[in-house]
């Protein structure tokens, strides 16, 4: 005997309708979640926003003398402009109503849900797993993702964050002349009892840093830097104490800032991050994630346009985009490593 469809295209068209005010929200609560972690500013932005940084000259001034031949600077200042452009992006997928029927047992977080009392709609379930899978591809792409248009990915959506740094490097904006780059090579664990190289080039990329990046005059001095980092730094920093106890982080943290004199020195870490090497060090805030979640009028669509009734289409549309305000020395360094991103994003792949 045939099992019982629990709901059908227009309830599930209806879901999306009447959940459409909280369905906008879920991806910001996502990007939220990640900016805390990282201290991201997120922004709706519906075009485009421009700042304009301004560069003031140094070296104008000197002795003076009677009847000298005086020369001049041609400029006092100079610009340097950081634009935040959400590039459009879609989450299409399909599904078959048939392949929820009501002799399955759901269970979320361990719990079976009450289909017959309505307790929990799967119409809204379904709705909102589809916002959350969408927002959480945008999260875990923030610093990989490479704008392609030919090629449906999130990886590809929009341009992330370290996207951007190498383009920012390949246009001269940053160099290891302009003090905001730095070689360190890889961040590894000790490979005898006598090597602190993890803990003792984090230390020198920090140190070696512009003094008012350190310092806290403008800002709180970040650094923006993978977990297995942290942990390579840790196992380093308990070979060079000789000790067979472990350190714990906040000991390794505090050393660090002593040592490499950024005593304000914040240390910021998550899985959108990945794996590797990369290190940023900045003044707090200088990472900014717009988003228009606005771009479409209503958010989540669902259709019917299949020949099969009983297939539906989920369409979401929405705008999303980064940027790195300034990357002058005073404000800004990183090191020329790559790291990889972890596929977090959602329970399975097809």
């Amino acid at each position: 005997m045939p099992t019982e469809k629990i709901f059908n295209v227009a309830a599930l068209t209806e879901a999306a309708k009447a959940y459409d005010p909280i369905l906008r929200t879920l991806p910001f609560f996502s990007l939220e979640a990640c900016s805390a972690a990282l201290g991201l500013n997120v922004q709706e932005v519906e075009n485009e926003h421009v700042i304009v940084n301004r560069r003031r000259l140094a070296g104008a001034t000197g002795p003076y003398k009677a009847g000298m031949t005086i020369t001049y600077q041609e400029e006092i200042a100079k610009f340097f402009e950081s634009t935040l452009k959400p590039e459009l992006v879609v989450t299409k997928t399909k599904d078959n109503i048939t392949n929820y029927k009501a002799n399955k047992v759901l269970v979320s977080a361990g719990t079976p849900l009450d289909l017959k009392t309505k307790k929990h709609p799967l119409e809204q379930m379904i709705v909102q797993d589809a916002v959350r899978s969408h927002a959480e591809d945008i999260v875990f792409s923030l610093f990989f993702a490479e704008r392609d248009a030919d090629v449906f990915s999130p990886a590809t959506a929009f341009t992330g964050f370290y996207p951007a740094l190498d383009l920012l490097m390949t246009g001269g904006y940053i160099a290891s002349n302009l003090g905001n780059f730095a070689n360190t090579g890889t961040f590894v664990d000790p490979t005898s009892d006598t090597d602190y190289s993890a803990y003792e080039k984090l230390v020198e990329f920090i140190g070696s840093a512009h003094p008012l990046l350190r310092s806290t005059i403008g800002g709180t001095p970040q650094l923006v830097i993978p977990q297995n980092v942290l942990k390579s730094a840790r196992n380093a920093f308990r070979k060079k104490l000789k000790t067979f106890d472990y350190p714990s982080m906040q000991q390794v943290l505090e050393s660090i800032r002593e040592d490499a004199f950024c005593p304000g020195l914040v240390f910021s870490t998550h899985e959108a991050l990945g794996t590797g090497s990369k290190l940023v060090l900045q003044k707090a805030g200088n990472m900014d994630i717009g988003f228009n979640t606005g771009a479409s009028h209503q958010f989540m669509q669902v259709r019917n346009i299949f020949e099969d009734p009983n297939e539906v289409q989920f369409w979401i549309e929405a705008a999303y985009g980064v940027r790195i305000r300034d990357v002058h020395q005073k404000l800004f360094k990183t090191n020329e490593q790559t790291n990889v991103g972890m596929n977090l994003a959602g329970d399975y792949v097809q």
